[in-house]
């Protein structure tokens, strides 16, 4: 494939190794070392508030599970069945138990109603509610509800860091996950982060740490996973954090090429608003199943990956509780193709995938 789905843009070695010196003078590899501390800090500064602590984690599916371990969350989990399965998966891994949730087709996420309405039905301690593909969201509504039925809301943002945020961890009920995995625009080869109140952060890294007391003071005993980030992930990252604004800028200079070129297929929805997302995709939602999979098989033909998103969706699965029946989920996750964007392309490489998509798309909507 000439252009795949993903192309991730991870600083060179000689980038990021400089700052390995500080971990091998301290002899710290995980564990909480400066290397994490250190860009613990400069996230919570560029994207938190006064309230926000920043922890890391060895990959997002940690990030989601970790804020369910340090609340103590075993029953009941409410999720989005049009979601990644990572999201099921970081509930598993927290030994909690999923059912799902249809979202809405105006905006592809669980409404507030529905939320309140699960909440009241299966008196849930907790929900996640999903960013979808990391476009701007705000979950201001959906963190009340939570607070009013005595619940913590985690956020799922997998894709979304670099899109400025609507803090909500003003609440110590509300954490916010982010994916710092090699595919993601803050891609470091694996990795995490979750946003939080900083009264949460002892919790959060003794979840993260086997459940183990960070002094001999603390008392009850508790279990946890191995979800720290190590400090060679914390250096790539270190890196990244100091060309991440061009590699944003570069995303988004290739997205507004492609909200260009959609602007002669209104029946496609899209999100055109380029502050919106970090575009680590860019999701297109076609009018029929049919179009999507000739818009996919045409794409193809040109060398140009995309992909089917979040497909199949999660109500699929028959071991999982729901609500009811997800048609919504199921529906979307038939129509919704993403397509590549890159932070490293060239302008002949985006003005050619362009073309491809737009010639695609013509054929796929039968204009040709």
């Amino acid at each position: 494939m000439k252009f795949p789905i993903i192309r991730p843009n991870i600083p060179p070695v000689k980038a990021w190794a400089g700052y390995l010196e500080e971990a091998y003078d301290s002899r710290r590899f995980s564990n909480y070392g400066p290397l994490s501390r250190r860009l613990e800090s400069w996230l919570a500064m560029e994207w938190g508030q006064d309230c926000t602590t920043c922890v890391l984690t060895s990959s997002g599916t940690a990030a989601v599970a970790a804020p369910l371990i340090a609340s103590g969350i075993s029953g009941r989990v409410l999720l989005p069945a049009f979601t990644f399965p990572a999201t099921y998966s970081a509930i598993k891994m927290a030994g909690a138990k999923p059912v799902l949730i249809d979202v809405c087709p105006a905006d592809w996420r669980v409404s507030a109603d529905a939320l309140d309405d699960a909440f009241a039905a299966t008196g849930a301690q907790a929900a996640i509610v999903v960013s979808p593909f990391g476009l701007r969201s705000d979950f201001s509504t959906h963190a009340r509800i939570a607070s009013r039925h005595g619940a913590i809301l985690i956020i799922d943002n997998a894709a979304g860091l670099g899109v400025t945020r609507v803090p909500l961890e003003s609440s110590d009920n509300v954490f916010e996950a982010y994916s710092l995995h090699a595919t993601k625009p803050f891609g470091i080869g694996e990795g995490g982060a979750i946003f939080a109140n900083h009264s949460s952060e002892t919790a959060l890294r003794r979840a993260l740490n086997f459940g183990l007391p960070a002094s001999v003071a603390e008392e009850s005993p508790a279990w946890g996973i191995n979800g720290k980030i190590s400090e060679f992930h914390a250096a790539v990252g270190l890196a990244v954090a100091s060309v991440f604004i061009d590699h944003l800028r570069a995303r988004r200079a290739m997205a507004a090429l492609y909200a260009v070129a959609l602007a002669d297929f209104p029946e496609v929805r899209c999100c055109i608003e380029l502050d919106d997302s970090a575009w680590q995709v860019f999701p297109l939602l076609l009018p029929t199943r049919e179009a999507a999979d000739s818009f996919e098989e045409h794409t193809r033909h040109h060398g140009v990956e995309i992909r089917r998103y979040y497909s199949p969706s999660l109500s699929s699965y028959a071991s999982i509780e729901r609500m009811a029946k997800c048609h919504v989920s199921e529906d979307l996750s038939q129509r919704m193709c993403c397509l590549p964007v890159y932070s490293n392309a060239s302008k002949a490489e985006v003005a050619e995938i362009v073309a491809h998509i737009a010639s695609s798309l013509r054929r796929a909507l039968r204009r040709i």
